[in-house]
């Protein structure tokens, strides 16, 4: 494999890399430490969401890849250092709270090559869709192609593979249901 990729992957051909794509990193970088309503209002202005609602906070070192591919509902809470891949597509629901350092991927690397090196295989790209009233707990991790039904609480740390159903709370690497929580009333 190596004698075939003896100068090693062109990163800077593979990532579509431009003047502009440099500068807008730069922005992210430096609108991503402005701390309260001001940094997250720069946020929300700057990173260029397909769809952001009204009365959104976007924390600090927050990091969005593909923000054009983003949709973020009302009233929802985006706390600090937090990294949301939106390549493949990434919906969070109205009232919605994630805790300080979580993961979102919508997409991952094709680990069925195994003709080239990992890090040259193609984008395999799944949504994430997080229901109303979510909440995404510190340091979970939410992976490709999974829905998060409404109400639901993902525990600190988890690691979410599957969908989970409406109103259940789970935890675990990888996650699963520890209980449900009462459905809301009609």
């Amino acid at each position: 494999m190596s004698s075939l990729y003896c100068d090693g992957p062109n990163w800077i051909a593979r990532s579509g890399w431009t003047m502009g794509s440099e500068l807008r990193r730069w922005a992210k970088r430096l609108f991503g430490v402005v701390p309260g309503r001001l940094g997250s209002s720069l946020r929300r202005r700057g990173y260029g969401f397909l769809a952001c609602g009204r009365d959104v906070y976007l924390g600090e070192g927050l990091w969005v890849e593909y923000p054009n591919f983003a949709k973020v509902g009302e009233h929802v809470v985006v706390n600090q250092n937090c990294f949301i891949n939106a390549g493949g597509g990434v919906t969070i629901g109205d009232w919605v709270l994630i805790g300080p350092g979580v993961t979102i991927y919508s997409q991952n690397h094709d680990i069925s090559q195994v003709d080239v090196p990992l890090a040259m295989t193609d984008d395999v790209r799944a949504p994430v869709s997080i229901g109303e009233g979510v909440w995404l707990a510190a340091n979970c991790t939410v992976l490709a192609g999974v829905t998060i039904g409404e109400g639901a609480v993902v525990a600190a740390g988890a690691v979410v593979t599957k969908n989970v159903p409406d109103f259940a709370v789970v935890g675990g690497v990888p996650a699963r249901v520890i209980r449900m929580r009462p459905a809301k009333m009609s």
